[in-house]
Parts: C-alpha cells; structure tokens; sequence
C-alpha cells in the first residue's frame, strides 16, 4: 500500500506549484463542456459508463476500465440529454434515461423515458411510455436479473401508484399488484421487496404543499401493508419523506421537520415500528445520500456552508472508504467534495470524483484490495483540463443578517491578483424556490473573478435548501423582501471591504434575471450595470404565458408564490417599472424558450423603448439558457466586455 500512497502524494505535491494570472485563461476554457460529466463502473468491473457534453445533448460511451477502447456511443439527438444515474440490472445490459431539456437553465424537462442497451449499444429496448403516465424504477431485482421493478403512475388513477415488472431484454410488462390502496409513491428494500409507501392529499381549501400524507409500511418481507400512524414523525403540515433501508433491512431511514426547522432523519425499525432520532438538523436540507454497493443507505449530506456529511451509524462502511480517502489526499469537507459514483457488485471497486471550489474534479478508480490484490487508487479522467485549479479562486462561505433580522447565507469569489476593494458582480440564482447556491465549482463565479471581479450570491429567503418556513419566506415577496436580501448582499460587500461601492454590477438568469431588474428598479442609485439572462420581467405576463401557468396546478402554484393582488404584482414587475432604472443593461434571451417565452422580453423592451432607455440585446434560437458553443461563446464575450466598459472603464 505504501507504494501508491507515495506516488499519489508526489502527484499531489506536483499539482500544487502555484501559476500566475488567471486573467490570460481564455473565456472558452470555462465554459466549454467538460471532458467527462459522470462515471459508473459495470458490476463485474470490467467496464465504465461515461459521459460528456456534447453542445444541445450530451453522450453515453461504454468502454473498458482502461479507458482504452469505446465499445458503445449513445446519444439521442438535440436537446435530448442523458440522465447522470446508469443502472445495471446485469453484467451484460445497461438502462438509461433520457429527457428533452430546452436550455441549460432548464432543469425540468420532459418525462424521462427509460432504455436498455447491450454493451456494444445494440438490442435497444425502450422500456417505458410516459404518456400519461410516469414511472419511477424502484429496484434492480437481485433475484430477477433479467427484470426490473417499477411503479407506474396514470393520470386516470389519479397518480395512483401501480407495481409493474419490465423484462429488460423484451421490455414486456406485467401487473404484479399487491400496492396499498391509493399510494403515490413506493419505496423497496435492497432485496427488491416494496416495504414503504405513502400518498398525498391536498384539498382546495389546503395551501399549496399543505396536504396531508398517509403512510403504509410491510413490517416483515412478507407480511401485508400497514397503515402507520407514525405520530412521532408526522403530523398534516410535516414534511416527511422515506430515505431508504439499512443492510439488513431492518431499518428505515426517514426524514422530517417535525421538531425543526429543517428535516431531521429517524431510525424506524420496521418490525416494532419504533423510532429514534439518528441526526437532529437546524439550518440545512437534506442535499444528496449515499449508498454501498449492497443498497444500504449509510451516509446522508447536508449543506450548510459546506457538504457536510453524516453517518447513520458509527461502523458504517460508507464512513471506513471515505475517511480513507480524506486522509489518502489530505482533503476534507471544507475544501473538497467527494462523490461516489457507484460500486461493483461485490464492493471491491469504486469510482469517485473528488472536486472542489477551484476544481470541476477528477475521476478515481479505487480497488480496495478485498480480493486479495493490491490497494491502490488510478486517476481515470479529468472533467477539464483546460482548467488550472491552482489558478482558481476560493469560494468561501459568508453569513449575515438581513435587515429585518433573518440570518442569510451565501458565498463570496474574490480574485487572485489586485486589492480590495474590488469592482462588484452579485449573481442571483434562478428558481427561486427550490433551487439554491453551493459551495462547489461554479464557472461562471470563476470566470469573473479571473477577470478581476469579486463575486457574491446569497441564499436570500424564498430560495430552497433552508427548510419549508425559510422558502415560504419569499412567498409573496418576489419583488420585496427577496430583493431587499440581494441589496443586503451587495451591502456587506461594501462594508466589509471587499467591494468597490462606485463600481457595482448585478447578473442572473431566469428568477436571477427578474432579481436583476428588479434590484435595479428598487436600487436606482446602487449599480452600475444589470444583465438579465432568460429572465422574468412580468409577473402579469408570467401568469398567463409560458409551461407553468398551462396546468392547474401550475396556477395554483404561482398563485401562492407571488401572489394574486394584480397592483402588487404590477410593482413588483421591473418591465412596468423601467422609467425607475438608471442604470446600463445587457438583454439575453431565448427564442424557444418554453419556460420564460418571448413575450417576457417582449414587454421589457417595448417598454424600455417607449422611455427611450438604450440597451444591449441578445437574441438567439435557443431555449432557457443558452446550449449551444456559438452563442454562449458570444454571450460571455459580450458580458465580458460589457462589464469592463462599466466596471473598469470609468474614464
């Protein structure tokens, strides 16, 4: 073991001899696809599956471990992208998914359809027809090798959740049955057995995401369905949601924010029905788990600053590998992200990606040597090379109140070379409810900061990641209070030093795009510049236009969130406000953009030209951010140079 432990600890040493001036890196290098976006290792270890962007969709190869031979490419066409999770039902066949997405931005996108290949990508078989249905693969089988375990929901069970088997060689489906009446989702054990199950319901005087939830547990394998209480954990109002099972499958891990703020995780023993607190947690959501190669849920993260990770039991396996790993190559949470990708069946191999706010990441393979063979750890693949981590920024954490007291977090970028204070970017995420920002590589954070920007994007109220009452805090205050947390932001910039209060620029896509404007409406005298990407700028026209507002739900949904007083909804919509904005704007958008459609830049620039307000457009053929090598090329070239003339050329 010594061996490789000093040749990846000279490695290591090497990587780190410091470069200079990021500002020579070309705009391309950071916003080129990567080389390698993902990596799972076949269950006998004799093959990976990888795959890379590729303009509008992205690409699935099969090849051996080596990384020598390309046995199989897979890609669907444009806009049709891949989903990152590969399943092996067996040595011999593969099952993927893959979904239209229409812009980067859009994180949604269509139903996924699921497919099974050979490994040389022939005897394709789609196994699902989502057309009006969906369906969601619950297990592998490991005593069925040749089928796989699904639920199937159908609009005319009212999202009823049905148990179907699909042979993966014919994709031949059949009813199995034996699902608890009017469950919505199931939950199966590694063994592939269906133990956990729950619905939801939400009458129209509930408030949206108010229902109530039924639960139904199997406490044996064998035994029937039942209806558990489970009063402990759950009450209308909770959010409570199944996590996945112990090695044994004894144990259910659970969810909820019963007695926080955000969800804490439960121990539920299935046969007694007993539960016990495994972790209690006060600030952040549950961000990803983790599972061993036998199916055992053994390590759950959190996101507070970091990803921060938590062990549901002091021998887990899952805590031995990755604190092996920690110590391997001198990282831990606070500088690095370690992700495991998948395991071989008999647990021997693993591939790991270990990235960082400086690194999109490296590839591993890592043979634990429980054959009998040698230890050791081979690097496979670098997601981009044309990035030098040692030329990066560091993303570090921040936290501050806001004005009316709520605690905030985010992150600031400062640059490598010149002195503080710095000219000022504050990105706003998009969403904005659900999604958030993390620590982690962010290309477009390091881009700025390389060209001398210091960087700042807050968590402000209503993002997600912080628990149900902290999201709710934004409802209705799209226009106001969320705003008001960008501002403080920006603030705390400016007090502590780090940003330069004359040159001060504000930037986002989709909801960041709205925040832009509207910061700009609300903070006339504040910033220099605004670039809206793809963004809101009518929440009238919002209402009415785009893939949200076609679905009752959807109505329902923007309703709650930026409420239905049309006088509030006209003040908080920066198109019917742009005689307040002074300063200079930059304009992207999207053609065939679905979920923000034209008619939002429409109303933006018709009003801006009625004022007589000049500005900078960008219109390409593209969906909700953009996809294609040519115009996101363009778009940077152009915010590059649009934020120099505002940001530094002061003359």
């Amino acid at each position: 073991m010594r061996s490789w432990l000093m040749v990846l600890v000279m490695l290591l040493v090497t990587s780190m001899q410091v470069q200079a001036d990021p500002g020579k890196i070309p705009m391309e290098a950071f916003f080129k696809d990567a080389q390698f976006t993902t990596m799972s290792i076949s269950p006998d270890g004799q093959h990976l599956a990888v795959i890379y962007d590729s303009g509008t969709s992205n690409t699935l190869a099969i090849m051996d471990v080596g990384l020598t031979q390309i046995k199989a490419k897979i890609n669907f066409g444009e806009f049709m992208r891949i989903g990152s999770r590969i399943m092996w039902p067996r040595d011999d066949r593969f099952i993927l998914s893959y979904s239209k997405f229409v812009g980067y931005l859009d994180t949604r996108g269509s139903p996924a359809i699921y497919v099974a290949y050979d490994l040389d990508g022939k005897n394709g078989r789609q196994l699902t027809v989502p057309q009006r249905t969906r369906y969601n693969i619950i297990s592998m089988m490991p005593s069925e090798p040749d089928k796989v375990l699904v639920t199937k929901q159908h609009w005319a069970d009212e999202g009823a959740a049905k148990l179907f088997t699909i042979n993966i060689d014919n994709g031949k489906e059949s009813y199995i049955g034996g699902e608890p009446r009017g469950a919505q989702a199931i939950i199966a054990d590694s063994d592939g057995i269906p133990r956990f199950a729950y619905s939801y319901e939400e009458s129209d005087d509930d408030e949206f995401g108010k229902g109530k939830n039924t639960f139904y547990v199997k406490q044996t394998p064998s035994s029937k369905w039942r209806k558990a209480a489970m009063p402990t954990l759950y009450k209308k109002g909770v959010n409570i949601s199944p996590l996945g099972f112990n090695a044994d499958n004894s144990i259910a891990y659970v969810s909820s924010d019963i007695a926080s703020k955000v969800p804490s995780i439960y121990a539920v023993e299935l046969a007694t029905l007993k539960t016990t607190l495994v972790h209690k947690e006060t600030v952040a959501e549950i961000g990803g788990t983790g599972r061993l190669y036998n199916g055992a849920l053994e390590v759950v993260s959190f996101a507070r600053d970091y990803n921060r990770m938590v062990f549901l039991s002091e021998d887990s396996e899952m805590k031995k590998i990755m604190m092996q790993m920690y110590a391997t190559f001198g990282i831990d949470e606070t500088n690095s992200d370690l992700l495991v990708t998948s395991f071989t069946k008999d647990g021997n191999k693993m591939v790991f990606k270990i990235s960082s706010d400086r690194d999109p990441g490296v590839f591993y393979l890592f043979n634990r040597g429980l054959d009998g063979s040698q230890p050791s750890i081979r690097e496979l693949a670098v997601a981009k090379r044309e990035i030098d981590p040692n030329m990066m920024a560091k993303m570090t954490p921040i936290k501050f109140k806001a004005r009316d007291g709520m605690e905030l977090r985010g992150y600031k970028v400062l640059p490598t070379t010149g002195e503080a204070p710095y000219p000022l970017v504050q990105i706003i995420h998009g969403g904005p409810h659900g999604p958030r920002d993390y620590w982690g590589w962010n290309r477009e954070a390091q881009f700025l900061a390389s060209r001398g920007y210091a960087v700042v994007s807050v968590n402000f109220r209503g993002s997600g990641g912080y628990g149900t009452e902290f999201m709710e805090a934004g409802y209705n205050e799209w226009g106001g209070k969320m705003i008001d947390d960008m501002t403080d932001a920006t603030m705390y910039m400016v007090d502590n030093g780090y940003a330069d209060k004359d040159r001060m620029c504000v930037y986002g896509g989709s909801y960041g795009g709205y925040g832009t404007l509207q910061s700009l409406v609300r903070e006339p005298d504040l910033y220099k510049c605004g670039i809206g990407y793809v963004g809101v700028y009518s929440l009238i026209e919002f209402k009415k236009s785009g893939d949200i507002p076609k679905r009752a739900s959807g109505r329902k949904y923007l309703d709650r969130v930026t409420g239905t007083d049309e006088a509030r909804l006209r003040e908080f919509s920066p198109a019917l406000n742009v005689d307040k904005i002074k300063a200079d704007l930059f304009i992207a958008h999207g053609r065939e953009d679905v979920r923000v459609p034209m008619e939002q830049y429409e109303v933006l620039s018709e009003n801006l030209k009625r004022i007589g307000k000049p500005y900078i457009s960008m219109v390409r053929d593209e969906g909700h951010g953009y996809q294609q090598d040519k115009n996101k090329y363009d778009f940077y070239n152009q915010m590059e140079s649009f934020l120099a003339q505002h940001l530094k050329n002061l003359n």
